[in-house]
């Protein structure tokens, strides 16, 4: 192995001496890969459960137990029956009960609401208030024992721990029965008498079963908050995440969006791994890793001691961060970032001109930018060999897949411009040339503020470091430095990969697009691939008989494709979600089934296997179904010529939404603008009474939402085969236009 000549010119390249630095630089290369991705899979391993986590997972389990606790629902009020319950038995908490109706425009809607939360206040020297959050209620199509329970559970073990101290914060613990429908019980809260002492927050999210929570969301004004992170017993997480989220690349939110909103700096956390149970009937306390929930109460116990313990320092703009190996917690301040990227630059300038090759390291450097671009087509590529070859988003169900496919060939992709050039084929050339790259792509994301680029500045850093270290070495300790660099860079990327793959595979794999995502994980891939390739590429180049390499990435990549082909992307543990809606009212009563990703039932053959097993007619993609008896609320329209009035009697429906399309200004006194407009009222059984302005023809769609279904309905899911996880609901719909 070739260590970076640091005076004179580089050595030419040298002829290959054998078998035996080609097997011994590979057995290298392959160490290095095995202990970077074993560590990242070990740094998301929780602790062991302790008492308190068993406890949490109790906790969950009677939540889940209660059922799906959607708004107004019994299993709702007794799930807050149960956290209230259990915080009065905590000494020195005050607890209440609010109720709380109001109007909050989520997105593109608004949401008309009765909420009711549940609150707890551990009163410190100041009223300065943290504020911690978790919801108590579920999404429509599960019990929620990950999503929200277990952390619903740690919160409540961490109240515990907390209650004999006496902090200089006061803390407020929020147990809220409103966040699955458009974060109603976080819009509640900011009318409650305790929130106008709150000075940051922090909320406890889920949106898998497993690993460390990650904290993956800082806005603005949370500088000190981001700080305090790395004094919790296992810090975890980097501003990948916030940039993903932040581009709403992450179909998801957060009551944190309500907070953000009211001027509040706060942090968001959520454990992530195993998502596969989100949001449907299989979010259930036995997918929940072991560990899990006691990582959750040591996160919220440690986080709001150190919290309120004082008032940390506040910056309008949170720094970049990231973790390593979740034991280390690194942040740096964009200014400081950029200042230390110049610093970096200007020593690197030094080295390379010290090697009187400034030329072939420019090539090098170029030939290595080519190869970006190469990298993403070759990810693309291998997207769409899989579609091809049958195997479409195989990855979903065996995950495995993604580290097979377009992984190997999106590295091949990126090293091959650089390969293919034998005037820079040469190990130090290409140290050099992948320093210059790194350090060039990193300064220009330093000066428009990318703070997710930060695996370029580590490898800048660690590479000019090792450099400099190498300088005064003689012999093979010279190879030392930078193998040591190459070995924590790779470490570094590949936890980025575990951690990205980990929430990309569930997420793309229920996304409803209308095309199949196989070449936008290969994107994904492609750039893990490039930046893995170019800490590595050093090694490669020095142990020759690169021919075999990207043969063995050939055979690798096929064998990934053939099995692909032959498997399928779904399995019991990975299932396919698969809603099955009844829909009555106008017209006769249906059953109309959706998927979560690309394949939709019809195409699987779905809805025609569900008729011959039930007997059931079919009509299209939909089956003809007997009219179920829900408790819908009778509707009454009032046209007149600039708005219509529109009443809902007294109903038992779960969520009403109410859409209005075609010359509509307002609904309920608020401006929409495009042409539509949408309410959705959750939480008022005692229903409600609005009126909408237009100023020309209108279709109004009352759609009343229920989880009362029929026996028909029983059928089908039962019939649906293991490889899925149904859930079936009675929509009564009703249309008026005029």
């Amino acid at each position: 192995m070739a260590a970076p000549a640091l005076t004179g010119r580089a050595p030419a390249p040298a002829p290959p001496r054998g078998r035996g630095r080609f097997a011994l630089t590979w057995a290298l290369i392959a160490a290095v890969l095995a202990v970077a991705f074993g560590l990242s899979w070990w740094a998301t391993r929780p602790p062991p459960e302790g008492d308190a986590g068993r406890r949490a997972l109790a906790t969950a389990q009677q939540l889940q137990d209660l059922g799906v606790r959607t708004s107004g629902t019994d299993a709702l009020a007794r799930g807050l029956d149960l956290v209230a319950g259990k915080l009065h038995a905590i000494p020195g908490l005050q607890v209440d009960r609010q109720h709380a109706t109001g109007v909050y425009r989520f997105h593109d809607r608004d949401v008309a609401y009765g909420v009711d939360n549940v609150i707890a206040r551990q009163q410190g020297e100041s009223n300065d208030t943290l504020l911690v959050n978790v919801h108590i209620d579920s999404a429509f199509e599960g019990p929620g024992a990950a999503d929200d329970g277990v952390a619903a559970g740690a919160l409540v073990e961490a109240a515990r721990q907390l209650s004999g101290e006496h902090p200089k914060q006061t803390v407020v613990y929020l147990f809220n029965g409103g966040e699955e429908v458009g974060l109603t019980g976080a819009d509640a809260f900011t009318r409650h008498p305790w929130a106008r002492d709150v000075r940051s927050f922090l909320n406890l999210e889920a949106v898998g079963s497993g690993g460390l929570p990650v904290m993956f969301n800082a806005g603005s004004g949370s500088g000190g908050l981001v700080d305090l992170v790395g004094g919790t017993a296992r810090p975890f997480g980097s501003i990948v995440g916030q940039t993903l989220f932040g581009a709403g690349l992450i179909n998801s939110d957060t009551d944190s969006r309500v907070w953000r909103g009211a001027g509040w700096p706060g942090l968001d956390y959520a454990i992530f791994e195993n998502g596969y149970g989100y949001h449907t009937p299989i979010d259930r306390v036995d997918r929940i890793d072991p560990g899990t929930a006691q990582s959750y109460v040591d996160l919220a116990a440690g986080y709001a001691r150190s919290a309120a313990a004082g008032s940390p320092q506040q910056t309008g703009t949170p720094p970049y961060y990231f973790d390593v190996l979740s034991r280390f917690w690194v942040t740096a301040s964009p200014l400081g970032a950029l200042i230390g990227l110049l610093v970096l630059a200007a020593v690197l300038g030094v080295l390379v001109w010290r090697t009187r090759d400034v030329r072939r390291i420019l090539v090098s450097a170029a030939t290595g930018l080519a190869g970006l671009l190469l990298a993403v087509l070759a990810g693309v590529l291998a997207g769409v060999l899989q579609w091809l070859a049958g195997g479409s988003e195989s990855w979903f169900a065996h995950p495995w897949l993604v580290y097979l496919v377009p992984l190997p060939l999106s590295a091949l992709g990126f090293l091959l411009p650089q390969l293919r050039r034998r005037s820079t084929v040469d190990p130090v050339v290409v140290w050099y040339g992948g320093l210059t790259l790194v350090t060039f792509l990193g300064l220009l994301a330093a000066v428009f503020g990318l703070g997710a680029a930060y695996l370029l500045w580590t490898a800048a850093a660690l590479g000019v470091v090792a450099t400099l270290v190498a300088l005064p070495l003689r012999g093979r300790w010279r190879y030392l430095p930078p193998v040591a660099a190459v070995l924590v860079q790779c470490v570094l990327v590949a936890e980025f990969a575990h951690s990205l793959f980990s929430l990309a595979v569930p997420v793309l794999g229920r996304l409803p697009a209308a095309f199949p995502l196989d070449p936008v994980l290969g994107v994904i891939a492609a750039l893990i691939g490039a930046l893995l390739a170019l800490a590595l590429a050093p090694l490669i180049v020095h142990a020759r008989r690169v021919r075999w390499f990207a043969a063995a990435t050939v055979v690798v990549t096929v064998a990934g494709l053939v099995f692909s082909a032959l498997t399928s992307p779904y399995s019991s543990t990975r299932p396919k979600y698969v809603g099955a809606y009844q829909v009555q009212g106008d017209g006769p009563p249906r059953i109309e089934f959706e998927g979560r990703d690309p394949r939709t039932p019809a195409e699987l053959g779905l809805v025609g296997d569900v008729a011959r097993a039930t007997g059931l007619r079919t009509t299209g993609d939909t089956l003809a179904a007997t009219a179920v008896d829900v408790p819908a609320g009778a509707l009454t329209f009032t046209p007149g010529p600039a708005a219509i009035g529109l009443r809902l009697a007294p109903t038992g429906a779960n969520l009403v939404r109410v859409t209005v399309t075609g010359a509509v200004t307002a609904l309920g006194g608020r401006p929409f603008a495009g042409g539509e407009a949408v309410l959705d009222l959750a939480g008022l059984p005692g229903g409600y009474t609005t009126t909408i302005q237009r100023t020309g023809p209108v279709h109004i769609l009352v759609e009343q939402v229920f989880r009362r279904t029929g026996p028909d309905m029983a059928k089908v899911l039962t019939a649906l085969p293991p490889w899925t996880v149904p859930e079936g609901r009675t929509i009564s719909q009703q249309t008026f236009d005029g």
